[in-house]
This record gives C-alpha cells, sequence and structure tokens, in this order.
C-alpha cells in the first residue's frame, strides 16, 4: 500500500473536523477550516452523508475530533506533512484512533442515523479496497 493512498484513506477516515460542512453548502462569505467549525475534507462529507444532524450533534462531533486531534498530529511529523509511507506501528496507531473516533460519532447518532452511518464507513472501506487492488 503506497504511503499516498494511507495518507489519502487517514484523512478520508479521520478527516470529521466539521460535520455541519457536510450537511450542505456553506452561508455565502463564510470560508472553511479544518478543526470544529471548519471543514477538513471530504471524509466529513463521506461519514455523515445523508445524515442530519442537530446542532447539539455537531458539537458532539466537533468535541470528539478535537478530543483525537492532538492524538492525530502527534504521529505527524513537524509541519505535519508525512515524509514518506508511513511505519507499521504508525499506521497501527491511524488505525486505533479511526476506530476510536468512529465508535465515538456512531454514539451521538440515533439508531436510524447509525444505519445510514454504518453504510458509510462500509462504503468508504470498500473504496479504499478496490483502491488498493488497483495497485
Amino acid at each position: 500500500m503506497s504511503w499516498i493512498r494511507m495518507a489519502i484513506a487517514g484523512v478520508a477516515f479521520l478527516g470529521v473536523a466539521s460535520v455541519a460542512s457536510a450537511q450542505g453548502t456553506p452561508p455565502q462569505g463564510e470560508e472553511h477550516h479544518g478543526g470544529p467549525g471548519g471543514f477538513r475534507g471530504r471524509g466529513s462529507q463521506m461519514l455523515f452523508q445523508g445524515i442530519e444532524l442537530t446542532d447539539a450533534q455537531k458539537d458532539q462531533i466537533a468535541k470528539i475530533d478535537a478530543k483525537y486531534k492532538a492524538e492525530r498530529e502527534a504521529l505527524r511529523p513537524a509541519g505535519g506533512q508525512m515524509q514518506g509511507p508511513p511505519d507499521e506501528a504508525t499506521r497501527t496507531k491511524f488505525n486505533e484512533i479511526r476506530t476510536k473516533s468512529q465508535a465515538e460519532y456512531r454514539a451521538v447518532l440515533t439508531a436510524d442515523q447509525q444505519k445510514i452511518f454504518d453504510k458509510n464507513v462500509a462504503d468508504m472501506k470498500a473504496r479504499m479496497e478496490a483502491r488498493m487492488k488497483q495497485q
């Protein structure tokens, strides 16, 4: 698995800083940045696609993301850019963080929302596996 694909997969799974952005287009004139209340990338759109979140849920999701942000950042070299493929230990830690954060995101959701979330997670995993087979 190439380090670029691992980085993309990590961003897709871990990039859930702002679920509000995944709910639709931003108000005109607003910029989106990473972190709570901002937009991190397609990962948040994909995980919460088709799920209408309440403001309270959005706040809880942002808090969960902030909780794991420091752990994710600690795994990256200074400057935040990966300089090659991560080693197996780093990859394992990223996966552990992803698993824990997704479980916490899921716990915030209603039973109906969890079904959609689970499907979105499965779809993301299937797309990642298909990309890996293309190599």
